[in-house]
């Protein structure tokens, strides 16, 4: 399964009612729910696409990683 990043981009915090309907989703994990509005989740594609077509409010994307570059110094070779 993948990680999808889920947004509410109504008006205020995200409403308790949608928030039970997507935990209600089987196979889905919630794996963060400490953002005000937003949810990490794992779930299949399909089902989570389908259930949010019906909820306007929210918007999902699938979780992507980016690299941190490495903070320490290097030692540059003598020529």
């Amino acid at each position: 399964m993948k990680r999808y990043v889920l947004r509410f981009r109504g008006a205020g915090a995200k409403p308790a009612t949608d928030v039970a309907r997507i935990r209600a989703l089987p196979m889905l994990k919630v794996v963060d729910d400490a953002g005000g509005r937003m949810m990490l989740v794992e779930a299949p594609d399909d089902e989570l696409g389908g259930l949010l077509r019906s909820m306007p409010e929210w918007r999902f994307s699938e979780e992507r990683m980016v690299p941190l570059p490495d903070p320490r110094q290097k030692v540059k070779s003598a020529k």
